[in-house]
Protein backbone atom coordinates (compact mmCIF):
# COMPACT_ATOMS: atom_id res chain seq x y z
CA UNK A 1 0.00 0.00 0.00
CA UNK A 2 1.27 3.24 -0.81
CA UNK A 3 1.53 6.26 1.11
CA UNK A 4 2.20 9.92 0.37
CA UNK A 5 5.77 10.86 0.49
CA UNK A 6 5.78 13.33 3.57
CA UNK A 7 4.55 11.30 6.42
CA UNK A 8 7.08 11.44 9.45
CA UNK A 9 8.89 14.56 8.02
CA UNK A 10 9.08 17.94 9.07
CA UNK A 11 6.76 19.67 6.25
CA UNK A 12 4.27 16.78 7.76
CA UNK A 13 4.79 18.16 11.13
CA UNK A 14 3.79 21.61 9.49
CA UNK A 15 1.14 20.11 7.61
CA UNK A 16 -0.56 18.72 10.78
CA UNK A 17 -0.31 22.17 12.67
CA UNK A 18 -1.83 23.39 9.42
CA UNK A 19 -4.70 21.39 9.70
CA UNK A 20 -5.54 22.09 13.19
CA UNK A 21 -6.02 25.46 11.77
CA UNK A 22 -8.14 24.64 9.07
CA UNK A 23 -10.42 22.08 10.95
CA UNK A 24 -12.70 25.00 11.83
CA UNK A 25 -13.37 25.57 8.10
CA UNK A 26 -13.72 22.11 6.82
CA UNK A 27 -16.18 21.71 10.17
CA UNK A 28 -18.36 24.53 8.61
CA UNK A 29 -17.80 22.55 5.26
CA UNK A 30 -19.49 19.55 7.03
CA UNK A 31 -22.30 21.65 8.29
CA UNK A 32 -22.98 22.97 4.38
CA UNK A 33 -26.89 22.31 3.08
CA UNK A 34 -25.48 19.81 0.52
CA UNK A 35 -24.20 17.35 3.39
CA UNK A 36 -26.21 14.52 3.74
CA UNK A 37 -26.30 12.38 7.00
CA UNK A 38 -26.87 9.07 5.56
CA UNK A 39 -24.45 6.94 3.13
CA UNK A 40 -24.03 8.82 -0.14
CA UNK A 41 -21.91 8.84 -2.71
CA UNK A 42 -21.75 12.62 -4.15
CA UNK A 43 -19.66 12.74 -7.49
CA UNK A 44 -19.94 9.45 -10.07
CA UNK A 45 -16.20 8.85 -10.48
CA UNK A 46 -15.80 7.44 -6.79
CA UNK A 47 -16.94 3.60 -6.74
CA UNK A 48 -17.07 0.53 -4.44
CA UNK A 49 -17.52 2.17 -1.18
CA UNK A 50 -17.17 0.11 1.73
CA UNK A 51 -17.04 0.78 5.57
CA UNK A 52 -16.78 -2.36 7.44
CA UNK A 53 -14.49 -3.95 10.78
CA UNK A 54 -11.25 -4.10 9.73
CA UNK A 55 -9.98 -7.85 8.52
CA UNK A 56 -13.57 -8.40 8.02
CA UNK A 57 -14.71 -8.12 4.45
CA UNK A 58 -18.73 -8.79 5.61
CA UNK A 59 -19.44 -6.94 8.52
CA UNK A 60 -21.32 -4.23 10.01
CA UNK A 61 -19.63 -0.45 11.11
CA UNK A 62 -19.83 -1.00 14.95
CA UNK A 63 -17.02 -0.86 16.93
CA UNK A 64 -16.80 -0.76 21.20
CA UNK A 65 -15.59 2.63 22.43
CA UNK A 66 -11.84 1.90 23.13
CA UNK A 67 -11.62 -1.14 22.33
CA UNK A 68 -9.16 -3.21 20.01
CA UNK A 69 -11.77 -3.28 16.51
CA UNK A 70 -11.24 -0.54 14.30
CA UNK A 71 -12.60 0.15 11.10
CA UNK A 72 -11.39 0.37 7.49
CA UNK A 73 -13.25 2.15 4.75
CA UNK A 74 -12.12 1.43 1.29
CA UNK A 75 -13.06 3.00 -1.83
CA UNK A 76 -11.69 3.41 -5.96
CA UNK A 77 -11.54 6.82 -8.05
CA UNK A 78 -11.98 6.07 -11.94
CA UNK A 79 -10.48 9.32 -12.26
CA UNK A 80 -6.43 8.25 -13.42
CA UNK A 81 -5.12 11.53 -11.39
CA UNK A 82 -4.10 10.90 -7.62
CA UNK A 83 -6.49 12.95 -5.23
CA UNK A 84 -5.47 14.03 -1.91
CA UNK A 85 -8.76 13.20 0.49
CA UNK A 86 -9.44 14.05 3.53
CA UNK A 87 -11.37 13.11 6.59
CA UNK A 88 -13.12 14.41 9.47
CA UNK A 89 -15.82 13.17 12.13
CA UNK A 90 -19.22 14.57 12.86
CA UNK A 91 -21.10 13.30 16.25
CA UNK A 92 -24.82 12.97 15.89
CA UNK A 93 -27.69 12.10 18.20
CA UNK A 94 -29.36 9.09 17.33
CA UNK A 95 -31.76 10.46 14.70
CA UNK A 96 -28.73 11.79 12.77
CA UNK A 97 -28.52 15.01 13.83
CA UNK A 98 -25.11 17.14 14.72
CA UNK A 99 -24.59 16.59 18.50
CA UNK A 100 -24.05 19.52 21.05
CA UNK A 101 -20.62 18.49 21.25
CA UNK A 102 -17.39 20.35 20.18
CA UNK A 103 -15.11 18.17 17.95
CA UNK A 104 -12.86 18.47 20.84
CA UNK A 105 -14.91 16.50 23.26
CA UNK A 106 -15.75 13.40 21.03
CA UNK A 107 -12.16 13.52 18.95
CA UNK A 108 -8.78 14.24 21.04
CA UNK A 109 -7.10 13.90 17.60
CA UNK A 110 -6.82 16.19 14.74
CA UNK A 111 -10.16 18.01 13.75
CA UNK A 112 -9.08 16.66 9.91
CA UNK A 113 -6.55 14.64 8.55
CA UNK A 114 -5.66 12.88 5.18
CA UNK A 115 -6.30 9.90 3.63
CA UNK A 116 -2.57 8.78 3.31
CA UNK A 117 -2.78 4.97 1.68
CA UNK A 118 -3.60 4.35 -2.23
CA UNK A 119 -2.45 1.70 -5.15
CA UNK A 120 -2.94 2.49 -8.08
CA UNK A 121 -5.04 -0.39 -10.43
CA UNK A 122 -2.66 -3.54 -11.47
CA UNK A 123 -3.09 -5.27 -15.06
CA UNK A 124 -7.12 -4.01 -15.36
CA UNK A 125 -8.72 -2.64 -18.10
CA UNK A 126 -10.13 0.53 -16.25
CA UNK A 127 -7.42 1.92 -14.72
CA UNK A 128 -8.64 3.30 -11.00
CA UNK A 129 -6.46 4.52 -7.86
CA UNK A 130 -7.68 2.49 -4.64
CA UNK A 131 -7.94 4.27 -1.47
CA UNK A 132 -8.11 3.01 1.93
CA UNK A 133 -8.72 4.48 5.78
CA UNK A 134 -8.05 2.67 8.80
CA UNK A 135 -9.41 4.76 11.86
CA UNK A 136 -9.88 5.00 15.22
CA UNK A 137 -5.89 5.83 14.60
CA UNK A 138 -3.20 7.93 16.31
CA UNK A 139 -4.75 11.03 14.42
CA UNK A 140 -8.13 10.44 15.04
CA UNK A 141 -9.20 9.04 18.38
CA UNK A 142 -13.13 9.07 19.34
CA UNK A 143 -13.42 9.50 23.56
CA UNK A 144 -17.46 9.22 23.18
CA UNK A 145 -19.63 6.28 22.33
CA UNK A 146 -22.94 7.10 20.42
CA UNK A 147 -23.95 7.64 15.97
CA UNK A 148 -20.74 8.92 13.92
CA UNK A 149 -20.68 10.52 10.40
CA UNK A 150 -17.29 10.02 8.55
CA UNK A 151 -16.97 12.38 5.87
CA UNK A 152 -14.78 12.32 3.05
CA UNK A 153 -13.21 15.64 1.47
CA UNK A 154 -11.86 16.58 -2.02
CA UNK A 155 -9.21 19.42 -0.85
CA UNK A 156 -8.52 19.73 -4.76
CA UNK A 157 -12.09 21.15 -5.07
CA UNK A 158 -12.61 23.71 -2.27
CA UNK A 159 -12.73 20.62 0.63
CA UNK A 160 -16.35 19.58 -0.89
CA UNK A 161 -17.30 16.41 0.45
CA UNK A 162 -17.43 12.99 -1.73
CA UNK A 163 -18.62 10.59 0.37
CA UNK A 164 -20.67 10.27 3.42
CA UNK A 165 -20.94 7.15 6.08
CA UNK A 166 -22.57 6.43 9.15
CA UNK A 167 -20.69 4.15 11.95
CA UNK A 168 -21.68 3.53 15.54
CA UNK A 169 -19.10 3.77 18.29
CA UNK A 170 -20.66 1.41 21.47
CA UNK A 171 -19.82 1.26 25.49
CA UNK A 172 -21.15 -1.58 25.89
CA UNK A 173 -22.42 -1.77 29.12
CA UNK A 174 -25.80 -2.61 28.90
CA UNK A 175 -26.25 -6.79 27.75
CA UNK A 176 -28.86 -6.94 25.42
CA UNK A 177 -31.14 -10.53 24.57
CA UNK A 178 -33.43 -10.43 21.89
CA UNK A 179 -35.27 -12.91 19.16
CA UNK A 180 -37.35 -12.54 15.89
CA UNK A 181 -40.54 -14.13 16.03
CA UNK A 182 -44.02 -13.90 13.92
CA UNK A 183 -46.22 -10.89 14.62
CA UNK A 184 -49.44 -11.25 16.07
CA UNK A 185 -51.12 -9.20 13.53
CA UNK A 186 -52.95 -11.76 11.52
CA UNK A 187 -52.40 -9.58 7.74
CA UNK A 188 -48.53 -9.75 8.89
CA UNK A 189 -48.14 -13.11 10.27
CA UNK A 190 -46.79 -14.92 7.45
CA UNK A 191 -44.90 -11.70 5.61
CA UNK A 192 -43.30 -10.07 8.50
CA UNK A 193 -41.38 -10.69 11.16
CA UNK A 194 -41.39 -8.88 15.18
CA UNK A 195 -38.20 -8.07 16.81
CA UNK A 196 -38.00 -8.23 21.09
CA UNK A 197 -35.20 -6.85 22.65
CA UNK A 198 -34.05 -7.05 26.62
CA UNK A 199 -31.62 -4.87 27.88
CA UNK A 200 -29.63 -5.19 31.21
CA UNK A 201 -29.04 -1.86 33.32
CA UNK A 202 -27.85 -2.91 36.35
CA UNK A 203 -24.49 -0.94 35.02
CA UNK A 204 -26.81 1.95 34.34
CA UNK A 205 -28.64 2.63 37.25
CA UNK A 206 -30.91 4.93 35.03
CA UNK A 207 -32.86 7.20 37.36
CA UNK A 208 -35.86 7.70 34.81
CA UNK A 209 -35.75 4.69 32.04
CA UNK A 210 -38.80 5.40 30.55
CA UNK A 211 -37.25 8.89 29.79
CA UNK A 212 -33.42 8.02 29.36
CA UNK A 213 -33.57 4.87 27.12
CA UNK A 214 -34.10 4.16 23.76
CA UNK A 215 -34.18 1.53 21.41
CA UNK A 216 -33.08 1.41 17.37
CA UNK A 217 -33.56 -2.10 15.37
CA UNK A 218 -32.18 -1.83 11.95
CA UNK A 219 -32.75 -4.98 9.42
CA UNK A 220 -29.76 -6.29 7.69
CA UNK A 221 -27.44 -3.15 8.55
CA UNK A 222 -30.19 -0.89 6.87
CA UNK A 223 -31.15 2.57 7.97
CA UNK A 224 -33.92 3.20 5.51
CA UNK A 225 -36.61 1.10 7.40
CA UNK A 226 -35.22 1.17 10.48
CA UNK A 227 -37.69 1.27 13.74
CA UNK A 228 -36.33 4.19 15.77
CA UNK A 229 -36.61 5.79 19.02
CA UNK A 230 -38.61 2.82 20.28
CA UNK A 231 -39.18 3.58 24.21
CA UNK A 232 -39.45 0.79 27.26
CA UNK A 233 -42.42 -0.59 27.63
CA UNK A 234 -42.15 -3.18 30.80
CA UNK A 235 -39.65 -2.24 33.53
CA UNK A 236 -37.68 -4.77 35.93
CA UNK A 237 -35.66 -5.05 39.03
CA UNK A 238 -32.48 -4.64 36.44
CA UNK A 239 -33.55 -4.98 32.94
CA UNK A 240 -35.97 -2.86 30.76
CA UNK A 241 -37.96 -4.26 27.76
CA UNK A 242 -38.76 -3.40 24.35
CA UNK A 243 -41.41 -5.94 23.61
CA UNK A 244 -44.11 -4.21 21.77
CA UNK A 245 -47.19 -5.57 19.72
CA UNK A 246 -46.80 -4.67 15.52
CA UNK A 247 -44.40 -1.90 16.32
CA UNK A 248 -40.94 -3.20 16.21
CA UNK A 249 -42.08 -5.11 13.10
CA UNK A 250 -40.50 -5.28 9.25
CA UNK A 251 -41.38 -7.01 6.04
CA UNK A 252 -39.55 -10.30 5.84
CA UNK A 253 -38.61 -9.81 2.32
CA UNK A 254 -37.10 -12.46 0.48
CA UNK A 255 -33.67 -14.26 0.03
CA UNK A 256 -31.53 -12.23 -1.98
CA UNK A 257 -31.00 -12.21 -5.44
CA UNK A 258 -26.86 -13.37 -5.73
CA UNK A 259 -24.52 -11.30 -8.41
CA UNK A 260 -21.61 -13.69 -8.40
CA UNK A 261 -18.81 -12.32 -10.82
CA UNK A 262 -16.02 -12.79 -8.96
CA UNK A 263 -14.24 -14.26 -12.10
CA UNK A 264 -15.01 -12.25 -14.95
CA UNK A 265 -13.99 -15.40 -17.46
CA UNK A 266 -16.56 -17.74 -15.61
CA UNK A 267 -18.61 -16.15 -13.88
CA UNK A 268 -21.25 -17.88 -11.16
CA UNK A 269 -23.76 -15.91 -12.28
CA UNK A 270 -26.00 -17.27 -15.34
CA UNK A 271 -24.86 -14.90 -17.87
CA UNK A 272 -25.86 -14.72 -21.69
CA UNK A 273 -22.70 -13.05 -23.07
CA UNK A 274 -19.27 -11.82 -21.90
CA UNK A 275 -17.35 -8.90 -24.19
CA UNK A 276 -14.13 -6.78 -23.74
CA UNK A 277 -15.53 -3.19 -24.56
CA UNK A 278 -11.66 -2.12 -24.12
CA UNK A 279 -11.63 -0.54 -21.18
CA UNK A 280 -14.19 -2.68 -19.42
CA UNK A 281 -15.75 -6.13 -19.11
CA UNK A 282 -19.41 -6.37 -20.12
CA UNK A 283 -22.18 -9.44 -19.44
CA UNK A 284 -25.38 -9.88 -19.84
CA UNK A 285 -27.57 -11.20 -18.01
CA UNK A 286 -29.70 -14.40 -18.16
CA UNK A 287 -32.98 -12.57 -17.90
CA UNK A 288 -34.46 -13.24 -14.17
CA UNK A 289 -38.30 -13.06 -13.11
CA UNK A 290 -39.96 -11.01 -10.98
CA UNK A 291 -41.47 -13.40 -7.68
CA UNK A 292 -44.40 -11.90 -6.62
CA UNK A 293 -47.00 -14.58 -4.86
CA UNK A 294 -43.81 -17.01 -5.74
CA UNK A 295 -43.21 -20.34 -3.42
CA UNK A 296 -40.29 -19.27 -1.08
CA UNK A 297 -36.77 -20.95 -1.47
CA UNK A 298 -33.84 -20.95 1.15
CA UNK A 299 -30.54 -20.63 0.32
CA UNK A 300 -27.10 -18.81 0.39
CA UNK A 301 -26.53 -14.56 0.90
CA UNK A 302 -25.12 -11.92 2.21
CA UNK A 303 -28.21 -10.10 3.75
CA UNK A 304 -28.02 -7.18 1.00
CA UNK A 305 -24.26 -6.53 1.71
CA UNK A 306 -21.59 -7.19 -1.08
CA UNK A 307 -17.67 -8.44 -1.19
CA UNK A 308 -14.84 -7.64 -3.55
CA UNK A 309 -12.96 -10.59 -4.08
CA UNK A 310 -10.64 -11.76 -7.12
CA UNK A 311 -11.41 -14.47 -9.64
CA UNK A 312 -11.55 -18.15 -8.21
CA UNK A 313 -10.88 -16.80 -4.89
CA UNK A 314 -14.17 -18.46 -2.46
CA UNK A 315 -16.32 -15.53 -0.50
CA UNK A 316 -14.46 -16.20 3.08
CA UNK A 317 -15.94 -17.02 6.35
CA UNK A 318 -16.15 -14.29 8.30
CA UNK A 319 -15.47 -16.17 11.86
CA UNK A 320 -12.55 -17.75 10.02
CA UNK A 321 -9.50 -15.33 11.59
CA UNK A 322 -6.58 -16.98 9.34
CA UNK A 323 -8.24 -16.72 6.11
CA UNK A 324 -8.84 -12.65 7.06
CA UNK A 325 -5.23 -11.94 7.65
CA UNK A 326 -4.97 -14.16 4.28
CA UNK A 327 -7.10 -11.69 2.59
CA UNK A 328 -5.30 -8.64 3.41
CA UNK A 329 -1.82 -10.01 2.28
CA UNK A 330 -3.98 -10.83 -1.18
CA UNK A 331 -4.22 -7.11 -1.20
CA UNK A 332 -7.35 -8.00 -4.00
CA UNK A 333 -8.46 -4.64 -3.50
CA UNK A 334 -6.21 -3.03 -6.53
CA UNK A 335 -6.90 -5.89 -8.98
CA UNK A 336 -10.56 -6.36 -9.27
CA UNK A 337 -12.05 -5.56 -12.88
CA UNK A 338 -14.58 -3.21 -13.61
CA UNK A 339 -17.64 -4.66 -15.24
CA UNK A 340 -20.87 -3.71 -16.94
CA UNK A 341 -23.88 -5.13 -15.96
CA UNK A 342 -27.15 -5.65 -18.27
CA UNK A 343 -29.96 -7.30 -16.26
CA UNK A 344 -32.94 -8.69 -17.62
CA UNK A 345 -36.09 -8.47 -15.71
CA UNK A 346 -39.32 -10.14 -17.06
CA UNK A 347 -42.68 -9.77 -15.13
CA UNK A 348 -45.21 -12.16 -14.25
CA UNK A 349 -47.63 -11.22 -16.78
CA UNK A 350 -45.36 -10.12 -19.67
CA UNK A 351 -46.19 -6.32 -19.30
CA UNK A 352 -44.64 -3.39 -17.50
CA UNK A 353 -45.51 -2.60 -13.37
CA UNK A 354 -47.65 0.69 -12.82
CA UNK A 355 -43.98 2.17 -10.92
CA UNK A 356 -40.51 2.48 -11.67
CA UNK A 357 -38.05 -0.36 -11.25
CA UNK A 358 -34.65 -0.40 -9.60
CA UNK A 359 -31.99 -2.36 -8.77
CA UNK A 360 -31.51 -2.18 -4.80
CA UNK A 361 -29.09 -2.97 -1.78
CA UNK A 362 -26.06 -2.31 -0.42
CA UNK A 363 -23.64 -1.76 -3.84
CA UNK A 364 -27.19 1.19 -4.43
CA UNK A 365 -26.37 2.55 -0.81
CA UNK A 366 -29.79 1.30 0.10
CA UNK A 367 -31.35 3.61 -1.83
CA UNK A 368 -33.56 4.04 -5.35
CA UNK A 369 -30.64 5.70 -7.59
CA UNK A 370 -30.78 7.00 -11.21
CA UNK A 371 -27.79 4.83 -12.49
CA UNK A 372 -29.58 1.47 -11.04
CA UNK A 373 -33.02 2.27 -12.64
CA UNK A 374 -34.67 -0.40 -14.86
CA UNK A 375 -36.20 0.61 -18.61
CA UNK A 376 -39.09 -1.30 -19.99
CA UNK A 377 -37.72 -2.67 -23.51
CA UNK A 378 -40.92 -3.43 -25.61
CA UNK A 379 -38.90 -5.25 -28.06
CA UNK A 380 -38.42 -7.88 -25.44
CA UNK A 381 -41.45 -7.23 -23.13
CA UNK A 382 -38.89 -6.93 -20.38
CA UNK A 383 -36.99 -4.43 -17.97
CA UNK A 384 -33.46 -4.04 -19.09
CA UNK A 385 -30.63 -2.07 -16.97
CA UNK A 386 -27.11 -0.99 -17.55
CA UNK A 387 -24.58 -0.29 -14.29
CA UNK A 388 -21.28 -0.87 -13.26
CA UNK A 389 -19.90 -2.67 -10.44
CA UNK A 390 -16.53 -4.31 -9.46
CA UNK A 391 -15.62 -7.88 -9.14
CA UNK A 392 -16.75 -9.77 -6.68
CA UNK A 393 -20.30 -11.30 -4.78
CA UNK A 394 -23.32 -8.82 -4.83
CA UNK A 395 -26.68 -9.07 -3.55
CA UNK A 396 -29.88 -7.05 -5.00
CA UNK A 397 -33.39 -7.02 -5.18
CA UNK A 398 -35.66 -5.87 -7.60
CA UNK A 399 -37.70 -3.19 -6.29
CA UNK A 400 -40.72 -0.38 -7.40
CA UNK A 401 -40.51 2.96 -7.37
CA UNK A 402 -43.50 3.33 -4.37
CA UNK A 403 -43.74 3.93 -0.67
CA UNK A 404 -45.14 0.99 1.19
CA UNK A 405 -47.06 1.46 4.19
CA UNK A 406 -44.45 0.01 7.02
CA UNK A 407 -42.53 3.30 6.08
CA UNK A 408 -39.64 1.46 3.98
CA UNK A 409 -38.71 3.56 0.37
CA UNK A 410 -39.05 0.77 -1.80
CA UNK A 411 -41.76 -1.54 -2.57
CA UNK A 412 -40.88 -5.70 -3.12
CA UNK A 413 -44.55 -7.07 -3.05
CA UNK A 414 -44.49 -7.58 -6.74
CA UNK A 415 -40.83 -8.14 -7.49
CA UNK A 416 -39.72 -9.98 -4.61
CA UNK A 417 -42.53 -11.12 -2.11
CA UNK A 418 -42.17 -11.00 1.58
CA UNK A 419 -42.26 -13.92 4.12
CA UNK A 420 -42.10 -14.90 7.69
CA UNK A 421 -39.22 -17.59 7.45
CA UNK A 422 -36.53 -15.28 5.29
CA UNK A 423 -33.22 -15.47 7.33
CA UNK A 424 -32.41 -11.86 7.93
CA UNK A 425 -29.70 -9.75 10.65
CA UNK A 426 -31.31 -7.70 13.08
CA UNK A 427 -29.13 -5.07 15.30
CA UNK A 428 -30.44 -3.70 18.42
CA UNK A 429 -28.86 -0.43 19.35
CA UNK A 430 -29.79 0.97 23.34
CA UNK A 431 -29.18 5.07 23.24
CA UNK A 432 -28.78 6.45 26.81
CA UNK A 433 -29.09 10.28 27.57
CA UNK A 434 -29.65 10.95 30.88
CA UNK A 435 -31.73 13.66 32.42
CA UNK A 436 -29.63 17.00 31.29
CA UNK A 437 -27.10 15.29 29.00
CA UNK A 438 -25.92 16.51 25.96
CA UNK A 439 -25.99 13.73 23.75
CA UNK A 440 -27.08 10.10 23.28
CA UNK A 441 -25.13 7.59 24.33
CA UNK A 442 -24.95 4.41 22.62
CA UNK A 443 -24.07 1.78 25.65
CA UNK A 444 -25.60 -1.50 24.48
CA UNK A 445 -25.66 -3.18 20.66
CA UNK A 446 -26.79 -6.95 19.39
CA UNK A 447 -26.83 -8.76 16.34
CA UNK A 448 -29.90 -11.27 16.43
CA UNK A 449 -30.64 -13.28 13.20
CA UNK A 450 -33.95 -14.35 12.36
CA UNK A 451 -33.18 -18.30 11.80
CA UNK A 452 -31.46 -19.08 15.39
Amino acid sequence: MSRWPFPGSAFYLRSAALFLLLHLTLAVSAQDDDLRYFDYTYVDNIHTVKLRIDGFPHSYPIIELNGGARLRLSFDDLNQDLTRYSYSFIHCNQDWTPSNLGQMEYNSGFGNDYIQEYDFSLRTLMPYTHYELVFPNSNMRLEKSGNYLLVVYDTQQDNRPVITRRFLVSENIAGITGQVTRPAIVDKIHSHQEVQLVANTKQLQPRAPLQELTATILQNGRWDNAVTQVEPNLLGREVVQFNYQDRIVFRGGNEFRNLDIRSVQAPRTDVRSITNEGDRYAMLLAPELTRGETAYSQYFDLNGDFVNFRSDRPVLNIADEELQQSFQRLDLEYTGEYVEITPILKTQTGLPLEDEVYVFGAMTEWQKKPPYRMVWNPGISAYVGRFLVKQGFYNYYYVTDVDVPDGSRAGYAETEDSYSVTENDYIGLIYYRPLGGRYDRLVGTTVINSSL
